[in-house]
């Protein structure tokens, strides 16, 4: 799958975490609530990250690596290996690289990104069905459109979130481990 065609389902997973469908139904759980409030850690919030891709058909993973770090205002994700790549999320959009452009029309998943990393379960609920366990959040999409494309996203942790698991209908499935890094004001004392 093209750089493209996974940042596309990855926006569409975004935007349907904000779809706006309100009912009884869609309301979270106070066992939501305390899972998500749980995985909230204090900003800034640096980690790096390992992506492991499995493509059907493929006989090995396709593995990158980076950093992470989101602020209470964006979320700068630095990939190192095997290629060099910053994507820097704000509520103004997504900009690739460092030229300052924001990609058309990225605003809308943008926010929603932002609102996603800040944990808020009513989004969760009304785009998901979800079941919970003690460590980790699984969840099914609700809609259609979506359903045509991922299955399940699983996001588990004890003290934060430490994987996020996209397993996709064609049998695709991408695991994202999340280990913390020490802040540039940690790593000078």
């Amino acid at each position: 799958m093209s750089l493209y065609r996974y940042l596309l389902l990855l926006s569409c997973t975004i935007i349907m975490l904000g779809s706006p469908r309100v009912g009884a139904e869609d309301a979270p759980s106070d066992a939501l609530k305390s899972f998500l409030a749980a995985q909230q850690q204090p900003l800034p919030l640096h980690v790096n990250f390992v992506q492991r891709r499995s493509i059907e058909g493929l006989p090995r993973p396709l593995v990158s690596k980076g950093e992470l770090t989101i602020t209470a205002t964006q979320v700068l994700w630095h990939t190192q290996q095997p290629l060099q790549q910053q994507l820097t999320i704000s509520a103004e959009g997504i900009t690739a690289g460092g030229d300052g452009t924001t990609m058309r029309g990225s605003e809308v998943v943008a926010q929603l990104l932002l609102a996603v990393l800040q944990g808020d379960a009513e989004a969760l609920a009304q785009s998901f069905s979800y079941q919970q366990t003690e460590h980790c959040l699984a969840l099914q999409p609700k809609a259609a459109q979506l359903q045509q494309f991922i299955r399940e996203i699983t996001s588990c942790g004890s003290a934060g979130i430490e994987q996020v698991t996209i397993e996709e209908t064609q049998g695709n499935r991408s695991v994202i481990t999340f280990t913390t890094r020490e802040s540039q004001a940690d790593a000078t004392h």
